[in-house]
């Protein structure tokens, strides 16, 4: 017997288990004339499944058998739910709305890996508590970040931990790990990960080994830099002896696509040697997205456009859209009146000079957009005003117009502040390449939600519904 192989046939999965307990049949459930891919690797073949509980009792030619309810999958594949390796379903399977899981079900998603991008709790044990008692949709597999655990113990400071510090960490990881953690996550882009030596991550990542968890990083560079971000990822695992796994292998800025087959062969000559290393992708070739400018935040994650944090108006009317009093019409006037007064500080020289910089640099702490993605890395995704544009990269665009890619930002912004914008934009061929070899997973990358209703504005971007 099977026991807890968790059957999908796309959105099935939902209800298979609803009659668990039936019994006017030999099964609960009887899936006859599937086409049967269980996992393992050998080839697929025709066979029917009987179900009884939470338990698959009989596989093969179950003719004439019956049970409390029958599912005719010929023409379709019968599989073990789909395990989802990258997802932040941390904060969606705490939410009341949310914690079903049903975005990942209905795709046949079964299994999410929480805790990414070094952002997973280190309170395992209490995570573990609350979702049982509450009752989430889905199996969760969580990892303790890394930045979660170095925060908790130097904050958010650029240096070197001390020896008591290092062994504060350790200890919080160890304890994560003995409360049920299966690795831990790293997020080498993000503060304060990006503070942390790769011998620092060494260290702490050898108690994940003692485990015999698995780490996992988003790379401290995944646009000109992928190549030595993912030496960094293997020698991690080679030393600390984890199973060292790349998480949502890119290379996301077209002028650096050509580094990405080397990228992949890096990583086929580490297993060569021995050394446990995977990636996980997402299928699809944006990394993200958001508007052109973000008024209200100045700085979403990924927004190209901003201006320094304490230029005046700007900061003055950030801070009263920020009330949350305000009526919808008066927060959609201040919005108006924040893009009628960048228009006219881009008029003036001085101003204009430095809203470039902040636009190409940031700051040490905050580095801008462009200056970790380049404006090769940001796509026009969805122009109601310059549909012309749609589908095209900032870089190319500034080329073909003979323009300064920050002077075209800068007209855009003005024109339609709502623009919606790819960030992160990959070579469809690469992804071909490296979906071929056999140590690469397919990922997400989004969080549990709720299924839109009709009337609903639709979100932009696959990550939470339609990877699979």
């Amino acid at each position: 017997m099977f026991k807890r192989w968790l059957i999908i046939i796309s959105a099935i999965a939902i209800t298979m288990f609803s009659l668990a307990g039936c019994k006017s049949g030999e099964f609960d459930i009887l899936i006859k004339n599937g086409t049967i891919v269980d996992g393992s690797g050998n080839p697929s073949f025709s066979g029917d499944i009987g179900i009884t509980g939470d338990t698959i009792v009989e596989i093969g030619d179950l003719s004439g058998r019956t049970a409390a309810k029958v599912i005719d999958a010929k023409g379709l594949a019968v599989s073990p739910g789909f395990i989802d390796m990258h997802t932040h379903c941390d904060g969606g399977l705490g939410r009341p709305g949310a914690n079903a899981n049903l975005n990942y079900l209905i795709q046949g998603t079964t299994t999410v890996v929480t805790g990414n991008c070094g952002d997973g709790t280190f309170k395992v044990a209490e995570t573990k508590e609350k979702w049982e008692k509450q009752g989430i949709g889905t199996n969760a597999a969580h990892l303790v970040g890394f930045g979660t655990v170095r925060g908790s113990v130097m904050g958010r400071e650029q240096r070197e931990p001390t020896p008591e510090e290092l062994d504060k960490m350790k200890e919080i990881v160890r304890q994560a790990m003995e409360e049920g953690a299966w690795g831990m996550s790293s997020g080498l882009e993000y503060v304060p990960g990006r503070f942390a030596s790769t011998e620092e991550i060494i260290e702490v990542a050898k108690v994940v080994g003692e485990f015999g968890g698995i780490y996992t990083s988003h790379q401290r560079n995944e646009f000109d830099g992928t190549l030595e971000a993912t030496k960094e990822t293997i020698r991690i695992a080679e030393e600390a002896g984890v199973r060292g796994n790349t998480a949502h292998f890119k290379v996301c800025r077209k002028d650096y696509w050509e580094t990405f087959k080397e990228t992949v062969d890096l990583i086929n000559e580490a297993r060569e040697r021995g050394i446990s290393v995977t990636a996980d992708m997402y299928p699809y070739d944006r990394a993200g997205g958001g508007r052109i400018i973000s008024v209200t935040r100045n700085a979403g994650l990924w927004t190209p456009f901003r201006v320094p944090e304490d230029m005046e108006p700007f900061a003055e009317m950030r801070k009263k859209m920020r009330d949350k009093t305000l009526s919808d019409a008066d927060q959609e006037k201040l919005k108006e009146q924040y893009i009628d007064e960048l228009a006219k500080a881009l008029s003036d020289k001085s101003k204009r000079e430095q809203i470039k910089q902040a636009v190409l640099v940031g700051t040490p702490e905050k580095p801008s957009g462009i200056a970790l993605v380049g404006w090769d890395g940001y796509g026009i995704e969805a122009s109601k005003k310059n549909t012309d544009l749609n589908g095209k990269i900032l870089s190319d665009i500034a080329l073909e117009q003979n323009r300064d890619a920050f002077d075209l930002a800068a007209e855009l912004v003005i024109d339609e502040p709502d623009m919606w914008l790819a960030v992160g934009v990959m070579s469809d061929e690469d992804m071909k390449y490296a979906m071929k070899q056999d140590w690469l997973m397919f990922s997400s990358d989004g969080d549990a939600s709720p299924i839109l209703k009709e009337t609903d504005t639709p979100r932009i971007g696959p990550v939470s519904y339609t990877h699979l």
